[in-house]
């Protein structure tokens, strides 16, 4: 019997989790196949066309005699010609306005730049980010915190530019109920701290009762209701609506709301206060991939990191960006880029997994499954896409022992228990795929693909009627999964319904041409009805299809010889 399990790796985008699409898999006795790999997309905007002018020398590229290169310019640079000592002196003197990593460094060579020009790309230096030379405030330190900035990164930024305040007892406590940890309080107490020169005594109990409302909405933030939280951060902008980093942290309780043109609007309003704000640019990123518009969040999230080439944040989130639009090296590259400045960042292990998981490489899937759970053992997600790699590796065993583990955190996890349910049919549990995909079911009723697996464990105990009627109950959801079909047509044969079989397989066939099987069971049925030319025309089909099936060949070579007698 064939089934096709849900083998979604979902990737954590901050306040997200998308999921790669459906894979189908063979039969169960051949495991599963291995995932596509998607070809690699450029992302660097390519400069306008010359117009033809026969024989010329390369024109450089029209670009700003004030400003820094841009990575999308230097990519630009060297696709047309300019990865050379040229371009090395354009380098030098212009300057970058990025940190080049070693993989876009790697990039650029392969791509044909000389080691002069690579040699200026390492020394340039980029600008130092406007950000970065002002002290934090207390609001600002709230805002980290509920923007899903880790404490422990927030820790550093204190240490990195100090704060303007001195922060009392209270003040703490606020950051501790708002998520702060251990290492954010030390910070705190230990950070150089420069006050303004000036302090007007309106405007400072103005910023009191702003604080105390965002470290309100803070701690509702941290403990799940949003609502709340909009509306303390709401309040806050009343005392103070140019502040761009209330509206960043309005925008990221939108988002957790799915209110995605809120969140947007917020988000750009944050921006337009403050372009030199790059968490501002992070939030409105993830907003904008919050509404499918991948383009938009590359767009902010490389604007963030020309401001702080060092934000993990931001090249995780483009790098889950590039993975939607296709470009999966360009993804794994972010992902290992945020790993570099923090090599205990939990989401980007996991997030590399699932991309390295995308190109068929389980081993490192695996590695880096395991090291998110080294870092978050509770970590259900995690869990249960190492179950998915180990499954795909053939590891059974370690896969069952995934899913239950990711079951015991949540048990409510409806693909857990659709993939555990699929595991412990392939060793031939089908009592316990059955409990399983019935569980799946309870959590998910109107799921095609638990109502397919339960299909397939009752053929396999021979109640062929319940079999049935749980294929069809899959195709009323979804009449167009053609292993459906395919496995309908086949418990059919059981009945001996032959023209119904024929009308499922053909079925199958037009849905998944390439159905080496769907061929196979066509020609079995013909061949009872007596069609003996178009049943060799299936056996030859399926295969041609795949020539190594003995049962195939074997079919193909004995119809062939009878029909020549």
């Amino acid at each position: 019997m064939w089934r096709r399990p849900i083998l979604a790796i979902p990737i954590l985008v901050i306040s997200m989790i998308l999921t790669l699409p459906l894979k189908s898999v063979g039969p169960s006795s051949a495991g599963p196949r291995p995932n596509a790999v998607r070809p690699y997309v450029a992302c660097a905007a390519a400069m306008p066309a010359l117009p033809p002018r026969g024989q010329q020398q390369p024109v450089a590229p029209r670009l700003s005699p004030a400003k820094p290169f841009t990575q999308q310019q230097v990519v630009s640079m060297v696709g047309d010609g300019f990865g050379d000592e040229s371009g090395a002196k354009l380098i030098e003197q212009r300057g970058i306005d990025f940190a080049p990593s070693e993989d876009f460094i790697q990039t650029l060579k392969a791509a044909g730049a000389s080691e002069a020009f690579l040699k200026a790309l390492r020394a340039a230096k980029p600008p130092e980010p406007t950000s970065a030379k002002k002290p934090l405030n207390q609001v600002q330190v709230f805002a980290l915190l509920v923007g899903q900035v880790s404490s422990h990164r927030v820790s550093m930024l204190v240490q990195e530019r100090g704060i303007d305040f001195d922060p009392t007892d209270d003040y703490l406590q606020e950051i501790r109920l708002a998520g702060g940890e251990d290492e954010l309080i030390s910070a705190l107490k230990s950070a150089e701290v420069t006050k303004p020169a000036t302090v007007d005594p309106a405007v400072q109990a103005r910023q009191i009762e702003i604080r105390r409302h965002v470290a309100r909405g803070a701690e509702l933030e941290e403990r799940g209701q949003y609502v709340q939280a909009e509306q303390e951060f709401r309040t806050a902008l009343l005392f103070d609506p140019q502040n761009p980093d209330l509206y960043a942290s309005l925008g990221m309780v939108l988002d957790q709301q799915k209110k995605w043109d809120d969140a947007a609007a917020a988000g750009r309003e944050a921006v337009r206060l403050d372009p030199n704000n790059e968490m501002a640019h992070v939030n409105l990123g993830v907003a904008l991939a919050n509404k499918g518009d991948w383009d938009g969040e590359i767009t902010e999230e490389r604007e963030a990191l020309r401001l702080d080439p060092n934000d993990e944040i931001a090249h995780v989130n483009l790098g889950v960006a590039l993975g939607n639009k296709g470009d999966r090296d360009g993804e794994i590259a972010e992902y290992r880029e945020a790993l570099r400045l923090d090599p205990n960042y939990e989401v980007a292990h996991f997030n590399l997994g699932g991309a390295l998981a995308g190109k068929g490489d389980l081993d490192g899937a695996i590695a880096e499954f395991r090291e998110a759970l080294r870092l978050n053992p509770k970590s259900e997600k995690a869990h249960y896409n190492l179950g998915l790699a180990l499954y795909n590796k053939g590891d059974t065993g370690g896969a069952i022992a995934e899913y239950r583990e990711a079951l015991r955190l949540n048990p409510n996890d409806e693909a857990a228990h659709l993939n555990l349910g699929v595991a412990l049919g392939s060793k031939g549990d089908w009592d316990g795929e059955i409990t399983e995909e019935r569980e799946a079911l309870r959590l998910g009723p109107n799921d095609a693909f638990p109502h397919h697996n339960l299909g397939i464990a009752l053929g396999n105990k021979h109640d062929w009627d319940g079999a049935i009627a749980e294929y069809l109950e899959a195709l009323r959801l979804n009449p167009n999964l053609a292993e459906v079909h395919l496995n309908l047509g086949l418990a059919l044969l059981s009945k001996g319904d032959w023209d119904r079989v024929i009308s499922e397989e053909h079925e199958a066939l037009r849905l998944y041409p390439s159905s080496d099987k769907a061929h196979f069971v066509l020609g079995l049925v013909l061949e009872r009805k007596r069609d003996l030319r178009a049943a060799l025309d299936e056996y030859r089909a399926a295969y041609m299809l795949s020539p190594k099936d003995p049962d195939y060949k074997r079919n193909y070579e004995r119809l062939l010889q009878q029909m020549n007698k």
